[in-house]
Parts: C-alpha cells; sequence; structure tokens
C-alpha cells in the first residue's frame, strides 16, 4: 500500500512540475536577486528585471482576486513567482510539487505565435499560470491532511489529462484576461481547418500526447475551447464544483463519474456536443467563404510542420525563399522560383528563428538563430551566409536580435530585439554591425508608463529605403497595428488603426503594401496605399494565409497557408482588382475593469535561507526475507533553485531483526555559478555475507562505510551541440562495525579478509552531444553523442593501491535516405580497469535479466542496460568489456489511439532489426570470445497515468556460438 501511495506522489510529481527545469540550474554569478512581497505571492527577480517584476506582482494580485473567488480556493501560503529574462522565449510554468511555484519569462511572445494574440500579455501569462496553481492546490479532502505531514507531494488534481488543466487554465486566460487562446483567430483557424479535413481529435486522443499535428499544442487547442463549451453548457461553476469534487477524491481517474455528478453528463457525452458544434461552426465559415468566392491556392509544400516566412530572394532569377520544419525533417532555409511551384533545399537552417531577409544582390543571406551566450543564457542574434562561399559569418553577440531586414541598397540592416519585457526596433550598417541605431523603444518611456510595453515585429525598408515600416502592439494603445518610421527624423506615422490583428507586412513591386491581418475572424492578405491609407483585401480563404510575398512581376502572391497538418507554402494568382471589402473588425469581448490592488513594493535582497526548510518528507519501509528498512528522505530547495539538497536515513536489520544497522545521507548542489557544485556525504551499514572466509565458511558482518564526494559540471550548449566536463573527487573509508568473532583450526581453508580501508578516487568525464529528433520521429534520426571518463586511485589521493579505469560510449544515428522515418543506430560501449597493485575490478556482460512486467509497469522500473541479447546474463565477466550494437530502426503505426478519459494511450508502434556483438575478458581482445546476438523487436510507446512515459518491447533473439540461447522476451524498457 505504500509503495502504491509512493507512486501516486510520483505521478502527481511529474504532472505539478509543467517543463519544470533542474533543480540546480547554471546561473550568472553577476547577478543580483530581490523580493518583492504582496499579499498572496513572492516576486523574485534579478536586477535587470525590476520594472517586469513589479508589473508581474500587480498582475497576479488581480489573477487572485478575481480567480480565487471563481475556483472558490486560496492557497494556505503565499506563491513563489521567478521573473526571468535569461532566454528568448514566451512561456511560463507551473508546479505544485514542494510549494507553490510559478516562473514566467519575460519576452513578450511573437505575434504570428499562438500566444500572439493579447492585449497584455503578461496579464495572460499571469492568469494562465495562476489557474494552474489554484486548481492543483485545490484539494480539500485527505491530501490536504496528507500534504500537511509530508509536504506538498499528492495532488489529486494533477492527476488528470492536460486537455482539462491546460483548457481550463487556457479558457480563464481568456475570459478573465480580456483576451486569450479562446478569443485567437489563430486559434480557431486551427480547431476549424481541422473539423473541414476531418482530422479532429477524438477525446482519446486528446487525453495523450499525439504523434499527428498540433501534437504538444492540442491539450491547449482543444481543452480550451471544450472547457469553453462546457461552461456554456453548464456554467463555470462546473469547473469549480469539478476541482474540488476531483481533488477529495484518493484513488484518481474517475473522470466521467465526477462530471455525471456535476452535470448529468460525462465527458464523452460532453465531448460530442463539442465536436458536432466545430464542425457546424466550420462549415458556416465556409459556407460564408465560398458564398463570398473562396481565392484558389496552390500548394507548393506538402510536408505538414512548419513551412512559413518567405521572402523575396532578387537576381536574374528570383526565388521566394522560405523556412521549413517539416514533421518529419530536419528544418532547412528552402526557395522555389517566382512563379513556379517546384521547391528545393537551400541550406540547413539548425537553430534559425523566424523570417529572414536577403541582400539586394540574393547573394547573403541574414537570418536569426539561438545561441548560447556567457555560457547561462539563450539569446537569437543575426548571422549572415554568403550563398557563393558557404561561409557564415555572425553579426550581433548576445543582442537578442531577430527578424532582420535589409535596405533596398544593401547597406543597412533593420531588426527587432528583446529588452527585459519589453522591445526595440534597431537599425546598423551590414559591413559595420557593432555600430547601431535605436529607432523605436519601449525602454524610451519609464516603466510606469503603459508606452514603455511593447511588442516591434517584422520590419521592412519602405519605398527608397528612407523609411521602415513594422507591426507594433502598445500596452497603452492595447492593439496591434502597421507603423512608419522615418529614418532621417525618427518621425512616426500610423498606416493602420484596426481592432484586427495586423502583421507581416511586406512592399509589393506596385509600390502597395501587403499584409496579414484577421478582419472578420479569418487571417487573409489585405494592401494598402501608402499614401491614402486606403486597404482592402486581396485574399480570401477559408483557413488562413500569411506572410505575403508578391513576384517582381506582380502574377501571384507566395503565402504561408495553413492546412490541417500545419503551415504549407502556398501560391495564389494575384486578383489585380479590388474584389473583396475588408470586413469591420471588433473585439471578441469588451473591455474588462480589473481591480486595482494596493501593494506597498519595497524590494528586499534575495535570501534563499529563508526558504531553505525541508519541502517534502517521503517515508520508505520494507520487510524481506533477508530483513527489513525502514527510512525517510528530507528535500528541499530554495525558490530561486540556487541550492537544493536531499536529506535520507534509515534502519535495516538482518534476517529476524537482528544486527541493526544505520544509514544517513545527504547530497548537496548548487546552482549560483556558469558550473554546478555537488557535495555528497553518507555514512551506511552494509550487511555483507561472502566477503570474510573463517572457519572454512563464509562469516557475515556489518561493514561500516563512510563516503564523501565533491563533484564540478560546467555544461555549454551551443545551437543543438551540449558540451559537458565533469570532475569528482570521492573518498571512501570502510570498516567492520564490529567485527566477528572467529576461531581458527589447524584444518580451516585459508581464511580471507575483506577489502577494508581507504578507497579513493579522482575521476574526470567529458560528454559531447548533437542529436536531432523531430516531430514524427522513432529515434533520434540524426548525429552523434559520445562520452570518455577517467578514473584514477592512487596512493597520493589517498587510495592503499594504484589503479586506472577508462571508459567510453558512442551512440550514432543516420537517417534511411531511401525511406522516410527509418533510421540506423550504432552504439558502442567499452571499460577497461589496469591495477598495478589490488584487485581487480570485473566486469559483467551478458544477455537480459528477467522482469517481472506487471511490477516493472506499476512501480515504473524499466529495464535499462546495454544486454547482448540472446545470452545468459552474466555469461562473461573480465577486466574490460566491448561492446557494439547495430539497429535498424523503422515505424509500423502512429496510433495516437486513447480510449476516452482512461490514463493510457498508444502513441507509436514501431520496429527493429539488431546485432549485439561484444565480450568481456582478460588481456587482448584478439584473444577474447566475442558472443554476438541477432533478432528483432517491437515496441509499443505507451503514456500511462496521462503523464509517464513507457515502452513496452517484445523481441527475439538468438545468440550465435555455443554460448547462445534462443530467449523470447517482453519487457518494460527504455524507449529508442
Amino acid at each position: 500500500m505504500l509503495r502504491l501511495w509512493m507512486l501516486a506522489i510520483l505521478i502527481g510529481a511529474s504532472v505539478a512540475t509543467f517543463a519544470s527545469p533542474s533543480a540546480h540550474a547554471l546561473d550568472d554569478p553577476e547577478r543580483d536577486y530581490f523580493t518583492l512581497t504582496t499579499p498572496h505571492f513572492y516576486i523574485h527577480y534579478d536586477d535587470q528585471t525590476e520594472a517586469l517584476a513589479r508589473r508581474a506582482a500587480v498582475a497576479f494580485e488581480e489573477a487572485h482576486l478575481i480567480l480565487a473567488p471563481t475556483l472558490d480556493w486560496t492557497p494556505r501560503h503565499r506563491t513563489h513567482v521567478v521573473v526571468t529574462d535569461r532566454i528568448d522565449s514566451a512561456n511560463g510554468f507551473a508546479r505544485a510539487f514542494g510549494r507553490n511555484f510559478i516562473t514566467i519569462y519575460g519576452m513578450p511572445p511573437e505575434a504570428d505565435s499562438v500566444l500572439g494574440y493579447f492585449d497584455d500579455w503578461l496579464r495572460v501569462l499571469a492568469y494562465h499560470e495562476y489557474v494552474h496553481t489554484l486548481h492543483i492546490d485545490t484539494n480539500p479532502g485527505l491530501s490536504q491532511w496528507v500534504n500537511r505531514i509530508f509536504g506538498k507531494q499528492f495532488h489529486p488534481n494533477a492527476i488528470l489529462p492536460r486537455w482539462y488543466t491546460e483548457g481550463i487554465a487556457t479558457y480563464f486566460e481568456t475570459t478573465r484576461a480580456g483576451t486569450g487562446r479562446v478569443d485567437s483567430p489563430l486559434f480557431s483557424m486551427w480547431l476549424r481547418t481541422a473539423a473541414l479535413e476531418d482530422e479532429l481529435f477524438t477525446l482519446g486522443q486528446s487525453t495523450g500526447l499525439p504523434v499527428a499535428w498540433p501534437s504538444g499544442s492540442a491539450a491547449y487547442l482543444y481543452g480550451g475551447f471544450f472547457a469553453e463549451y462546457i461552461a456554456r453548457r453548464h456554467g463555470e461553476s462546473f469547473i469549480r464544483d469539478f476541482n474540488h469534487l476531483y481533488g477529495k477524491r484518493v484513488i484518481p481517474y474517475a473522470l466521467n463519474r465526477s462530471a455525471r455528478e456535476i452535470s448529468g453528463e460525462g465527458f464523452d457525452e460532453l465531448w460530442a456536443g463539442f465536436m458536432a458544434e466545430a464542425q457546424a461552426k466550420a462549415w458556416a465559415r465556409q459556407a460564408l467563404t465560398r458564398a463570398q468566392g473562396v481565392s484558389p491556392t496552390d500548394l507548393v509544400t506538402r510536408g505538414g510542420g512548419r513551412h512559413q516566412y518567405p521572402t523575396l530572394r532578387p537576381g536574374d532569377r528570383p526565388e521566394i525563399t522560405y523556412y521549413a520544419a517539416a514533421e518529419s525533417a530536419h528544418p532547412v532555409f528552402a526557395g522555389v522560383r517566382a512563379g513556379g511551384l517546384k521547391p528545393r533545399s537551400l541550406r540547413e537552417a539548425e537553430g534559425a528563428a523566424g523570417p529572414s531577409a536577403w541582400t539586394p544582390d540574393g547573394h547573403t543571406l541574414i537570418y536569426s538563430r539561438s545561441d548560447s551566450f556567457e555560457g547561462v543564457y539563450t539569446f537569437q542574434d543575426l548571422f549572415a551566409y554568403d550563398a557563393r562561399s558557404g561561409q557564415t559569418r555572425r553579426l550581433t553577440r548576445g543582442d537578442r536580435a531577430r527578424e532582420p531586414a535589409v535596405s533596398p541598397d544593401g547597406t543597412l540592416v533593420a531588426h527587432v530585439r528583446n529588452r527585459r519585457g519589453t522591445m526595440e526596433l534597431v537599425v546598423r550598417p551590414l559591413d559595420a554591425p557593432s555600430q547601431e541605431r535605436v529607432l523605436v523603444s519601449g525602454l524610451q518611456h519609464p516603466p510606469e508608463d503603459d508606452a514603455h510595453w511593447q511588442q516591434i515585429s517584422r520590419p521592412i525598408f519602405g519605398p527608397g529605403g528612407n523609411t521602415i515600416i513594422f507591426s507594433w502592439w502598445r500596452l497603452d494603445l492595447r492593439q496591434r497595428d502597421l507603423w512608419e518610421v522615418n529614418l532621417s527624423d525618427g518621425a512616426l506615422r500610423q498606416l493602420t488603426d484596426t481592432a484586427a490583428h495586423e502583421l507581416d507586412p511586406h512592399l509589393g513591386p506596385d509600390g502597395h503594401l501587403y499584409y496579414a491581418a484577421d478582419t472578420g475572424g479569418v487571417f487573409n492578405i489585405f494592401a494598402l496605399d501608402l499614401e491614402t491609407l486606403e486597404r482592402w483585401q486581396v485574399s480570401n480563404v477559408i483557413t488562413g494565409a500569411f506572410s505575403p510575398v508578391v513576384t517582381p512581376d506582380g502574377d501571384f502572391i507566395y503565402v504561408s497557408l495553413y492546412t490541417a497538418r500545419g503551415f504549407e507554402i502556398a501560391r495564389l494568382a494575384h486578383p489585380h482588382t479590388r474584389q473583396h471589402e475588408p470586413a469591420q473588425s471588433v473585439r471578441p469581448r469588451p473591455p474588462i475593469a480589473y481591480p486595482e490592488p494596493e501593494l506597498d513594493l519595497q524590494p528586499r535582497p534575495y535570501r534563499a535561507a529563508r526558504w531553505m526548510a525541508p519541502l517534502t518528507l517521503l517515508p520508505d519501509a520494507g520487510v524481506l526475507r533477508a530483513g527489513a528498512g525502514l527510512g525517510a528522505t528530507l528535500e528541499g530547495y530554495d525558490p530561486l533553485e540556487l541550492h537544493s539538497y536531499t536529506l535520507s536515513g534509515g534502519v535495516t536489520t538482518a534476517e529476524g531483526f537482528e544486527d541493526p544497522g544505520a544509514n544517513l545521507g545527504f547530497v548537496y548542489r548548487y546552482g549560483g555559478l556558469p558550473f554546478n557544485l555537488t557535495l555528497l556525504g553518507r555514512f551506511s551499514d552494509y550487511p555483507r555475507a561472502r566477503s570474510l572466509i573463517a572457519e572454512s565458511r563464509y562469516v557475515p558482518f556489518l561493514e561500516r562505510q563512510y563516503i564523501g564526494q565533491l563533484g564540478l559540471s560546467f555544461p555549454l550548449r551551443i545551437l543543438s551541440e551540449r558540451v559537458s566536463f565533469t570532475t569528482n573527487y570521492r573518498a571512501e573509508y570502510t570498516t567492520f562495525k564490529e567485527r566477528p568473532r572467529v576461531t581458527p583450526e589447524p584444518g580451516d581453508i585459508r581464511p580471507r579478509e575483506p577489502l577494508l580501508g581507504w578507497f579513493n578516487e579522482l575521476s574526470f568525464g567529458l560528454s559531447y552531444s548533437r542529436l536531432f529528433r523531430y516531430a514524427r520521429s522513432i529515434s533520434a534520426e540524426r548525429g552523434i553523442s559520445m562520452s570518455a571518463s577517467v578514473g584514477v586511485q592512487h596512493p597520493a589521493l589517498g587510495h592503499q593501491y594504484n589503479a586506472l579505469t577508462f571508459g567510453y560510449a558512442l551512440s550514432a544515428f543516420h537517417p534511411n535516405p531511401l525511406i522516410d522515418r527509418h533510421v540506423f543506430a550504432l552504439q558502442l560501449r567499452g571499460a577497461l580497469t589496469r591495477s598495478a597493485s589490488g584487485p581487480q575490478r570485473q566486469y559483467a556482460i551478458g544477455g537480459l535479466s528477467p522482469q517481472e512486467i506487471l511490477s516493472a509497469v506499476v512501480f515504473q522500473e524499466p529495464r535499462v542496460g546495454y544486454p547482448i541479447r540472446g545470452f545468459a546474463p552474466g555469461v562473461q565477466r573480465g577486466q574490460q568489456y566491448q561492446l557494439a550494437k547495430l539497429e535498424y530502426r523503422f515505424p509500423i503505426l502512429d496510433l495516437d489511439r486513447g480510449f476516452s478519459t482512461l490514463p493510457l494511450f498508444f502513441r507509436q508502434l514501431k520496429g527493429q532489426l539488431f546485432v549485439d556483438t561484444g565480450t568481456a575478458y582478460n588481456g587482448y581482445l584478439a584473444d577474447a570470445d566475442v558472443l554476438t546476438g541477432i533478432g528483432a523487436e517491437l515496441q509499443v510507446d505507451a503514456i500511462l497515468g496521462y503523464y509517464l512515459s513507457n515502452s513496452l518491447r517484445l523481441g527475439y533473439a538468438r545468440g550465435l556460438g555455443p554460448e547462445g540461447i534462443t530467449d523470447l522476451y517482453l519487457l518494460l524498457g527504455a524507449a529508442f
């Protein structure tokens, strides 16, 4: 029963984390941290983000005043909020394990992202994440008393499908923050297109993590609109009542029963009504568009995923180039001849992000990509790729620059960049990129002024190159319009002023400005006369069209067109007539009057020690034939996760509850530097049964062990490359707890003493990884991962012997160029030990050990390791070993199959053919007996409990040679 309770804690912790980072993340030692205290929150921030933190404090207190009564729950303690701006990503996450905790990133969402529909992005983010906190923290039943004793570990509301947890947060972000994804024309486009192309997800599909587009975003998409449907049908009280009813349950998963108790309808019936309504709305929109006349389009790409940001490449044979990230292919920059339909790949786009631009001669592509900065930050910067030489040069470093545009004469590059919750529009000489001029900046206004908070997108140079046109959202205006700034005097001119979301400006060869807007509820292409500011609708599509590029001859317009599998590049004929008058744009919801909390925001230095008390207590107990054990583990960490620790202790006994032994240990980690530091200490008594020989027999005894370890790790990430160097010094001393009394006799066999004393070791490790996996991949498809380690034991280090240990590992992956998603995988492993004195370390290799499948699934204990399948376990031993595996991996079926609200989802069925070979030996490899096994496996990837990824593997292996066996096995193992 205790282990089942611990499993529930495990599931709850994995759910409540919501993409939580490691507890010892890297940090910049030059940053100072502070805390703002409000009635319901602690806001933690560094010395660069105080203005953003103050806004966040107001937004979160607003959220509490609005949402706590709505959901009828107030947490017992303040929620910790960390405001960070060390990564160019617009997101946040919440968790409730240990303490209520929210992290928000300080970058305004991109205009064309699913988060880009807002009139105040920070309010939308705060409301969304605080709904998670209130929802998961709602535990009015037995769990709250369990948590008061053992810490915040058991949260019934955390054990729910993501469509519910993310759905209600997406719903309330929209209804309470004024704008959000449920009102977003982009999200409506996703749902409408799925309905029209008969690709709507079932409830079972949404309950898992589907392979099919939009994969991870499906929970927000379907969950948000489903929550909105339920709220209209049964009132928002359904959500409140469901949270309270489900939060009382000790045994999770009774979703339909809970829903019926509240409304008389289960989620299956509700989903059926929701799907019928979604289809009806989609058909109505389709009929309306067809009545107005649909713009015919021709697809250039058909790979699904994201084919976006078309741009014109000038030259004698002009091209339309674009960013292509298909669901099962490496991202590339690709192109199509202007007017044509046959695409071609130009170059890989590893790490690239957003729009790009060509110089007027068509030789150099300017683009942005994410990169590591100072080992701590992940920022975007500008790069220039010369298509003739194939060389790439860096234009900015740590500038957070993206979305470049090149002037008509090729001398200037304009771009936008992030600045601590706001943005700037910058121009710089292309041949001297270190020189810059800021044209528009939120920093030109004080933080108390709403004009300080801006999001700037997609700059382009205007006619003649004397102006820059861009899409601009400002908090004081609360809408996104097109603007123009004069390069000579900085004068601003507003080009559009509507409630529509206007973005992606492009200057056509006719001098008109083309752009995308959601006027009328569907994103279409519009044109604007820059002199008269008269505008008209150019396209009329059913799904949505973005990023227009007019060919130099004016005959065609290339766009990014949405389909049920993602964004594709499409061509439509330029109508050359103003056949579609733009509809009137209206806000989907009336403005909301928000409460104005009275706050005394006095910053105080951040004190980690204030929050270092233990957060969780995890007991453990077991009774076996060989004895019994009773123990507990305490864990704690500060809100910034600079410090974390684990304290553990226990008592074990031998058979018959005799010979009690104690175990104490601690682990401390510090992450406040550009490297991680780990300290470990352990004191333990271990029963030894076969280490001491006396009186011609094995004499059992208790061994006392003392261990101390200091570890340092230096991780580094550059684009897709990850490099890490580690070093550890481990001190170990072992002795008898109490030496057993023995009486030797003259006829006894020779006694053997156990190895006791000092066993200190200094070790070093180096790892490198550059692996690529795509949305529909069955495993890593490209790249390598390798590591090497060296361990040194020497009297100078405190070891009583002199030994050297070396180990290595390499994994390499290469796609089959003839068959999509098929992969060749090569894995090498090896180690050796050499000792000038003392005993030699032994390695054992062989086949798979038996596994109890049910126990492994229930307690999440997958089989890991590198066996040579087709042999008995541990069939060979030696001072060194070499192992090689060659596998051919292939997909069989994307299952994407769930069963209503059951916590079981089958994701993929895949297979592999393999050859395993290796040996453990002493002496020389040439003299070793090499084992080789061949076989095949089927693997089903499944998700249990809504969040736990599992892989069930059915295999057949045959070992070659005299020691080989035929092995038919079924096990829970690590996925490939």
